[in-house]
Parts: structure tokens; C-alpha cells; sequence
């Protein structure tokens, strides 16, 4: 499944069943992990820094 396919089937097949119910607070946690085998150039590391925080991520580190 790619990741894109599976973050959609995640909001529709859970989040949104979840949202429908009455008084309900749900709160969405998403972890990403990749492994870039050549590195990220600095530009790279910017955008990526500043769309999380566009976005609102809380945490954001990039090793």
C-alpha cells in the first residue's frame, strides 16, 4: 500500500467514523520515518521544516 493511499484509507475508514459520533474529541498522532540513503541537502531540510511547521507539527527533528 503507498502512503498516500494508506494515510486516506486511515481519516476515512477511522478518523471520520470517529468525528460523526456525538461530543466526540478526536486528536490525530502521525509518526514518519524515512530513510533517505544519499542525505538531504540543506534546502531540502528547510522545506521540509517549514511545511511542518505550516502544518503544526509539534516535533519535527531530521538526523
Amino acid at each position: 500500500m503507498d502512503t498516500k493511499k494508506g494515510a486516506r484509507q486511515v481519516v476515512e475508514a477511522i478518523v471520520e467514523q470517529l468525528t460523526t459520533l456525538p461530543d466526540s474529541q478526536v486528536k490525530l498522532r502521525l509518526e514518519i520515518e524515512a530513510e533517505v540513503p544519499g542525505g538531504l541537502d540543506r534546502t531540502k531540510v528547510r522545506t521540509l521544516i517549514e511545511n511542518a511547521n505550516t502544518l503544526g507539527f509539534v516535533e519535527k527533528a531530521i538526523e
